[in-house]
């Protein structure tokens, strides 16, 4: 089976006949440049020595079946917080830092949402939130169409190799955007204190947000968008604040990209796993869930396995300080319990800059 195959098969979420069926997925941003001797800054300022970076590792590591296609110049970017960045605030060699800090102070800012609309108001946040802040929404724009471009280049390389992007195209809800502008304690304490107003943009813009990224992704035949729900964890929030505040929103999202014919692979950071029952409140195969280590993973498939896809969940601890024999065995355990379906192998979240390349090469050899 090629990659491609590999991945259509875990989608269908029916058991597999060997472990050679199951795709591998570490996903990689950073650790390209210091495999193969660049600078993170040089894989940053130029997105084509990224990908130059992404073909050499693959030559020392072997090949995997998917990729994250998105570069790390506009990973910074899409994440919308202020960054310190390698070449310019930070050493040539040293990780991009994102620096949470509460863009507005009064709740009243809320109210100002929904009387500008989600998509002014959140541009005029991506505006200030750069370094230096653009002045204009034409240098936003512009922005915007040099991420196209850069996507299309590594979409190009990925599938020119017969790789596969995880997605093609990334989205948030509402939710955790507005936790990240407003701060996680402070926006915390928003919905304790008088959730309403939170509640009303969800409400109001989450469809029309959606719609925007469905029809982006279909003029340009996608069929996967991201989605980053970094801060509706169990890490974070409750599970009855989950079901009051942050699952309507996502559930909506969830069905409505159902319904164009569109994966939504959640990228699931933190313990999720008092939260995974509810991904069986949606239609059958239509998340992909990225369990980062901190969420039990086999009790997650005991949960959801043949009903939604997962990937996970080898983590940066052994991926950097164990063994190869430790992260084969480790694999090999994931083997097992994912044999039956919807199983994807990969680290949990991102693989660190600091990975030891044996560990690697193990990881990937283990479904090879």
């Amino acid at each position: 089976m090629n990659s491609m195959e590999k991945f259509q098969k875990m989608l269908s979420l029916t058991p597999y006949n060997d472990r050679t069926e199951i795709p591998v997925f570490p996903m990689m941003i950073v650790p390209y440049a210091p495999i193969c001797g660049m600078t993170q800054a040089e894989t940053i300022e130029h997105p084509e020595r990224w990908v130059e970076a992404m073909e050499k590792t693959f030559e020392i590591i072997g090949r995997p079946d998917v990729v994250m296609p998105m570069c790390p110049r506009d990973t910074i970017f899409v994440m919308g917080l202020p960054a310190k960045i390698p070449g310019k605030e930070l050493g040539e060699n040293e990780l991009y830092q994102f620096v949470e800090t509460p863009f507005f102070d009064d709740p009243a800012e809320y109210e100002k949402i929904m009387q500008m609309g989600w998509q002014n108001w959140n541009g005029m946040y991506m505006c200030q939130v750069q370094n230096p802040p653009f002045t204009s929404p034409d240098q936003l724009m512009a922005r915007y169409g040099l991420l196209g471009e850069t996507l299309g280049m590594t979409l190009g390389y990925i599938y020119s190799h017969g790789l596969v992007p995880i997605f093609e195209t990334a989205t948030a809800p509402i939710f955790d955007t507005l936790s990240m502008a407003r701060s996680m304690a402070e926006f915390i304490y928003d919905l304790y204190d008088d959730p309403g107003p939170i509640m009303d943009i969800i409400n109001k813009f989450q469809p029309e947000a959606d719609k925007q990224t469905i029809g982006m992704l279909k003029a340009n035949n996608g069929s996967r968008a991201g989605c980053f729900a970094m801060r509706s964890s169990a890490t974070f929030m409750s599970p009855d604040m989950f079901e009051e505040y942050a699952w309507p929103g996502l559930k909506g999202m969830i069905e409505r990209f159902h319904e164009a014919g569109i994966l939504l692979v959640i990228h699931a950071d933190g313990n999720w796993l008092p939260m995974i029952e509810y991904f069986t409140q949606v239609p059958k195969g239509s998340v992909h869930l990225e369990l980062d280590g901190a969420t039990d993973i086999e009790k997650a498939y005991d949960i959801i396995g043949g009903y939604q896809s997962i990937r996970g969940d080898v983590n940066a601890n052994m991926l950097c300080y164990g063994t190869p024999d430790e992260v084969s065995t480790y694999c090999e355990k994931l083997i097992k319990m994912g044999m039956k379906g919807g199983f994807m192998l990969g680290s949990g979240c991102e693989v660190p800059m600091n990975v030891n390349v044996e560990n690697l090469k193990a990881l990937i050899a283990s479904v090879r």
